[in-house]
This record gives structure tokens, C-alpha cells and sequence, in this order.
């Protein structure tokens, strides 16, 4: 077990010192692919912190179910569940808080707005949506349809800066 551990420390040597600190302009999430239910044909690439990237994570949490995600139980508001029913005027304006909650969850969100409409004839959610980000102050304003099959973007992102 020794001969084990000596190798393991002389080939860990080998790859130099361990960093202290992460230099601070390399502080962030990286860069990320641009995505909401599906990668782009382009494979677009994102900062994580831009107005794109956070749209599309608030996109896709409110069409993940919640506990669909293994580390994360309290992750997500489908959406899609409140297709192809009747709601309520009192429901819609209760969905409207919760989708605001489940925006706010994203630590680079610092404020939202939600507008909900229902759309009797095609049985979907009309979502407009205004978002304020924590560290840029840029925003983003989303307008978008759920449907029992997912979610539709009417409008492409809009970022304000």
C-alpha cells in the first residue's frame, strides 16, 4: 500500500503546484451551450451570466417537473400541467407567484414579472415575462406559449442592457 501511495504523490508532483486561488477573472459559470429544450444546429455558445443564458435556465425550469432533477428536488414548476384544463382566474393569478418564485430560485435573477394569460382555443399559456439580472443589471423580456407538448417562444429573447 505504500509503494501505492508514493507513486500516486510522485506522479501528483509531476503536474506542478496546486493553485491557491482562482484568478479573479475566471470567476463565473464558464460558457455554456445555448439550449432550452434542445441544442442549437450551431451549437451557439452563451456566457452563463448574459441575458440569453438565464432566460433559457428560467425556460427550462418551468418545464422541468419538480423533483426531475436528482440534486436538485426542489428544482422546477411544469408548466404543462395546467394545459388542456380549465383554470381559474384566482389559479392563473396564483401560477403567475409561483413562476415568479421559481424565476427568483436562479441566483442571477434579482427580479421578475409575470403576466399569464389563458388561451381557451389552443388549450396553452401565454407567459410574458420580465427579468432583472443580480450582478449586470442588464434584463431580459421573454414572451412564450406552453402547450401540453412544451414551450414555444413567441419572441426571441429581448435583453435590454
Amino acid at each position: 500500500m505504500t509503494q501505492l501511495t508514493d507513486h500516486i504523490a510522485a506522479e501528483l508532483a509531476l503536474l506542478g503546484p496546486p493553485l491557491d486561488r482562482v484568478p479573479p477573472d475566471r470567476v463565473g459559470y464558464g460558457v455554456d451551450l445555448s439550449c432550452i429544450v434542445d441544442l442549437t444546429p450551431a451549437l451557439d455558445e452563451v456566457a452563463p451570466d448574459s441575458p440569453n443564458a438565464v432566460a433559457e435556465a428560467v425556460l427550462r425550469r418551468l418545464i422541468t417537473p419538480r423533483g426531475g432533477v436528482i440534486d436538485d428536488l426542489a428544482y422546477g414548476y411544469d408548466l404543462r400541467s395546467y394545459c388542456n384544463r380549465g383554470v381559474t382566474l384566482e389559479q392563473i393569478s396564483r401560477l403567475q407567484a409561483q413562476v415568479r418564485s421559481e424565476a427568483l430560485k436562479d441566483e442571477r435573477v434579482a427580479s421578475a414579472t409575470v403576466a399569464i394569460t389563458y388561451v381557451t382555443r389552443a388549450n396553452a399559456l401565454r407567459v410574458h415575462m420580465r427579468g432583472m439580472l443580480k450582478d449586470s443589471r442588464e434584463s431580459f423580456a421573454l414572451v412564450f406559449f406552453v402547450t401540453a407538448d412544451g414551450i414555444q417562444l413567441r419572441e426571441s429573447i429581448d435583453k435590454h442592457g
